[in-house]
């Protein structure tokens, strides 16, 4: 540092940058592998189960990834390990994955190993008992994810995570005239799977004695808020979770669980149904305690209990349509949904995307449906997002000259209608359901003297699947034809694949395969068009 009159003063000082953040760690699910027959034994090692780890700072080769509870890299199974738990010649053992950068900084994930013998090189002989089982949806589907907890008195002994075939094992049990354990599952992620306004129409209808929900599992799938009865308090509470008001049910978990071998009293009034299982234990046998896994607030069966996307069979769309018009900057613009084929429809729900920059939401008003503040979804639209959920007790015809509602909106710009609103996925699933409740896509069209034309915002959606193995759908919107650049890139920011991209207003779709890119873990795909970019993240697996 120098003055003005040429004096000269320096300071040094020392400091440290010091990294504190854990690495982010991914587990391969349900890894299975056989007995080796030489020896009996077998050793798995834990990078075997890394499915892309990664840090900000030390690279993934020299990241140390090991086994939480051995506090090791490997772990060696034997047939005395697998004598006394395996069921039906499968040892399912639940572990917790560690990966841990080179400031000793660590994060862990949980996965299960399956340990087969398939050419019966362990004996079958055994001194304790053991307790098994498996869960399934009322659809029949294996429940993955569920940690099932194994309780003596009031201690809990062990527990595990059920991997894709929906199966548990506690062995090395104990066993004796007095001896008794309670096997308890729970499950609470994900509360929005497998619901959508088509259980709020059943519930209703339901409510109001139109169609009774015909299963005890059912009626307590409906029964939301806990009060051991199905009401409009039920209804609201669902609604909420479908607009993106709420993440999570407020009064229950995501799942319950039944035992399949209980007989309801009363199947009308099935809420005080046990949610665990005692089990006694008196000889070292296998005892099999299966469970049926009921997804609260989806009453229509449409839950998944794996974690796959699965796919739906959908009819002709729900055809929406807005009138042609330019915006004028610090005037109301107000938007009157109309359909062209709303013919015998039950409900419908979708999230709408408007572009922020020009429109500013002021008010809604109702029309020939039945709508008001709750059936909106107004906590987003900051973010110019807003999300709707609409049902009527029996199915309704509108004409197409029919006003459904009005959003008003405030003008900041001016702006041609066409590319200022659409109809997506984002928040709440776009369907709509007929009289029969099948599945209808929603589509947004504005008229011109030139017909019925699509509208579309900037928008790039989420890979699906993801993570994926081969291949996976990018989808994006443009609100113009014109060239589009994709980018992917990894963690550091060395761009791997640029695609060039000519595409069309409106939807667009690119598949991505993995073979164009040669790598696994996380990544990240950019999509610029002109002004307009966005980013998302992704995941490989090996």
């Amino acid at each position: 540092m120098e003055d003005g009159c040429g004096n000269i003063a320096a300071n040094c000082q020392l400091f440290e940058i010091k990294d504190c953040k854990a690495p982010t760690p991914y587990c391969h699910v349900g890894i299975i592998t056989t007995v080796m027959p030489v020896n009996g034994c077998i050793t798995i090692w834990a990078k075997d189960l890394d499915a892309g780890s990664f840090d900000n700072c030390t690279a993934a080769q020299d990241l140390r990834i090991y086994f939480d509870d051995f506090n090791s890299d490997s772990m060696t199974i034997c047939c005395d390990d697998f004598v006394n738990n395996r069921v039906n010649d499968e040892l399912i053992i639940p572990v917790t994955i560690c990966v841990e950068d080179e400031e000793g900084n660590r994060d862990c994930c949980e996965t299960t190993v399956v340990i087969q013998d398939p050419h019966n090189v362990c004996p079958d002989v055994g001194s304790f008992g053991k307790i098994t089982g498996e869960i399934r949806t009322l659809s029949s589907e294996e429940t993955q994810d569920a940690e099932v907890q194994l309780f003596e008195s009031t201690i809990m002994k062990k527990h595990m995570t059920t991997s894709t075939n929906g199966r548990y094992l506690f062995g090395d049990l104990d066993y004796g005239l007095s001896k008794e354990y309670v096997v308890k599952p729970n499950r609470n992620d994900d509360h929005s799977n497998g619901v959508s306004t088509a259980d709020i129409v059943k519930i209703q209808r339901h409510i109001l004695g139109i169609e009774e929900l015909n299963t005890p599992y059912k009626i307590i799938a409906a029964d939301v808020n806990l009060s051991n009865s199905v009401t409009a308090s039920d209804i609201s509470e669902i609604r909420k979770l479908i607009l993106g008001v709420s993440n999570v049910f407020s009064k229950c978990e995501s799942w319950t669980f039944v035992p399949s071998s209980y007989v309801f009293v009363d199947p009308k009034v099935p809420y005080n149904a046990p949610r665990q299982s005692v089990v006694p234990l008196q000889t070292p046998t296998e005892v099999i305690e299966n469970f049926l896994a009921v997804k609260m607030g989806d009453v229509n069966n449409s839950a998944r209990g794996r974690n796959f996307s699965g796919s739906t069979t959908r009819s002709n769309a729900l055809q929406l349509t807005i009138d042609d018009a330019n915006t004028v900057a610090g005037e109301l613009y107000r938007v009157a949904f109309r359909a062209s084929n709303f013919n015998n429809i039950s409900a419908y729900q979708f999230t709408l995307k408007f572009d922020r920059s020009v429109l500013q939401f002021e008010s809604l008003e109702s029309g020939v449906l039945a709508l008001d503040e709750a059936n909106f979804g107004t906590n987003r639209i900051q973010d110019g997002i807003l999300t709707t959920s609409w049902n009527s007790k029996n199915p309704m015809t509108v004409t197409s000259d029919e006003i459904l509602f009005t959003l008003v909106f405030r003008a900041q710009a001016t702006a041609k209608a066409s590319s200022l609103l659409a109809i997506n996925s984002d928040i709440t699933e776009a369907e709509a359901y007929d009289g029969s409740l099948h599945i209808k896509d929603v589509k947004l069209g504005v008229r011109t003297e030139k017909g019925l034309e699509g509208t579309a915002v900037f928008e790039l959606s989420q890979n699906t699947p993801n993570p994926f193995l081969k291949e996976t759908l990018i989808k994006f919107t443009l609100p113009e034809a014109g060239m589009a650049k994709l980018s992917i890139y990894d963690v550091s920011g060395k761009v791997l694949r640029v695609y060039e991209l000519q595409s069309n207003k409106g939807e667009n779709k690119f598949i991505l395969n993995k073979s164009d890119i040669n790598v696994s873990g996380v990544l990240y795909y950019q999509l610029d068009a002109t002004s307009h970019t966005a980013t998302r993240r992704m995941l490989i697996t090996e």
